[in-house]
């Protein structure tokens, strides 16, 4: 049987991500974080109001609605009922998906 290998995943989180903005806009750490919260925020609120974040060539942000769905309590295997409710989405755009792909 062939063996998979996985990956390497680096992970890099707010910190690092500020870092790496203020390197590249030429920012000081303290006002790149401030830039990288500001965006979230905004984001953050324009989803709760229903809005679609769409940044071109990159991707979108949605709130979608799930179905209500039966399940399987992993535990007991007993059937359960999972509430519809709202999730958010990322949908990468063309560029970003081209991006990525090893070639």
């Amino acid at each position: 049987m062939a063996e998979t290998k996985k990956a390497d995943v680096t992970t890099i989180g707010r910190q690092e991500l500020s870092r790496r903005i203020a390197k590249q806009a030429k920012l000081s750490q303290k006002q790149a974080s401030e830039v990288l919260e500001a965006t979230l925020d905004v984001i953050r609120e324009a989803l709760q109001d229903g809005e679609e974040v769409r940044l071109v060539g990159f991707g979108s942000f949605k709130v979608r609605q799930s179905a209500a769905r039966k399940g399987v309590n992993p535990r007991d295997r007993q059937p359960i009922e999972v509430p519809a409710k709202e999730r958010v989405r990322f949908f990468p755009g063309k560029e970003l998906s081209e991006a990525v792909v090893k070639k």
